[in-house]
């Protein structure tokens, strides 16, 4: 797919340390999430055998990655992280686009109840409160919302 110069395709082996760099920064230039684990340790989870277990889409323009989407097969988003030059632009939407197509029975997700603006781009597109649906995360220790997108119909 294409959006202004950007292509989202499935990640390669060599498109994992971009990733874990996206996460990394977000994390370093958010005050409210903690960092509970070194920027090595996150990048050490970002191995090749990921691709294996997930579908890891990119967002990439001129060589470079702006964005990636993961998702475990039974339709679970546990990260959807664009670099700072991405937000705006359409390519947060451009990567769940692809990630409806490719599960179009529907997709899950938890949000940061602090993060606001990742909560109105998910109602933007569909995505509504499950019942029940506020847990909090033990790892960071922020609470979350959790969130479906019903599917195509």
């Amino acid at each position: 797919m294409m959006l202004d110069g950007v292509t989202i395709r499935a990640a390669r082996a060599d498109d994992l340390p971009a990733c874990a760099g996206i996460i990394n920064d977000y994390i370093d230039a958010t005050d409210w999430l903690p960092r509970d684990l070194p920027r090595n340790e996150i990048a050490a989870l970002f191995e090749p055998g990921l691709l294996d277990r997930r579908t890891v889409l990119v967002a990439e323009a001129e060589g470079r990655i702006f964005g990636y989407l993961s998702m475990g097969e039974d339709g679970f988003v546990p990260a959807l992280y664009l670099a700072p030059p991405a937000r705006g632009r359409g390519i947060g939407k451009a990567i769940l686009d692809v990630a409806k197509a490719l599960r179009p029975e529907g997709i899950e997700l938890t949000v940061f109840v602090p993060n606001a603006a990742a909560q109105r781009f998910y109602a933007r597109e569909g995505f509504r409160s499950v019942p029940g649906g506020r847990v909090t995360e033990i790892d960071e220790g922020i609470p979350t919302l959790r969130l479906r997108w019903e599917g195509m119909a």
